[in-house]
């Protein structure tokens, strides 16, 4: 029976987004791997290798479709672990309510609009044919998750690091890296935000690079037939 090639790239969307969930839930399982930043960000985001590559494969709608089912995953799971209690602890520290607005701009800042960035490699389609557009894809996606996640710094998290910055010079916290980041700024909220979510996007960046340009001719003999035409 011949399988039409929307349906077979569909599948394999599906394939290479429930692959991104798996790598995601194993790396957040293992000690090394699992580093992240004091306010959330991880440094090893290896679920990004596949979600990118689903927009390089098969183009920018089955890229961003991907991304916001990814998207909603980490929003139902980080929920579900820590994002409520977080809401409550945030709420006791600095008096402030999150109310619906701050709460839409938190699944859209730092979850819909970051994730559906990596489907945006689907604006460099067919970029696994070359190396060069396989690195500018994978910065370019980078640069709009920065952008997404430095707004959210400023606008949603800029009273808990001003809280956390305040219990340390008390002499009440234990200083850490964002602590010490924002201090080294001047407490700047907008230099730290971009300097703090840099960090782990670029080291997420840098070796998703790293095994995309060691894999990039496996990865065409595997998807070669079904980027190219249908199968039977």
């Amino acid at each position: 029976m011949k399988l039409k090639k929307e349906t077979l790239r569909m599948l394999m969307t599906i394939n290479l987004l429930v692959i991104a969930i798996v790598i995601d839930l194993v790396v957040s399982a293992i000690p090394g791997l699992n580093l992240s930043m004091p306010f959330g960000g991880k440094f090893f985001g290896l679920s990004m290798f596949p979600l990118v590559l689903i927009g390089l494969l098969f183009g920018i709608k089955y890229g961003l479709i991907a991304g916001l089912i990814y998207a909603i995953y980490n929003f139902g799971f980080d929920y579900l672990v820590y994002i409520d209690a977080l809401r409550i602890t945030l709420e006791s520290w600095t008096g402030e309510s999150w109310n619906a607005m701050k709460i839409i701009s938190l699944i859209m800042l730092d979850y819909i609009i970051p994730f559906m960035a990596f489907g945006l490699s689907g604006l460099f389609h067919d970029g696994l044919k070359s190396k060069q557009k396989l690195i500018y894809a994978t910065l370019f996606v980078s640069v709009i998750r920065l952008i997404s996640s430095t707004l959210s710094g400023v606008i949603l998290w800029s009273s808990s690091i001003e809280y956390a910055s305040s219990l340390v010079e008390s002499g009440e916290g234990t200083p850490n890296i964002a602590t010490r980041l924002f201090a080294f700024v001047g407490e700047s909220l907008w230099v730290y935000s971009l300097g703090y979510n840099l960090i782990y996007i670029l080291t997420t960046t840098i070796v998703v690079l790293v095994i995309a340009l060691l894999t990039h001719r496996r990865i065409q003999t595997i998807f070669e037939p079904i980027t190219s035409q249908s199968i039977q």
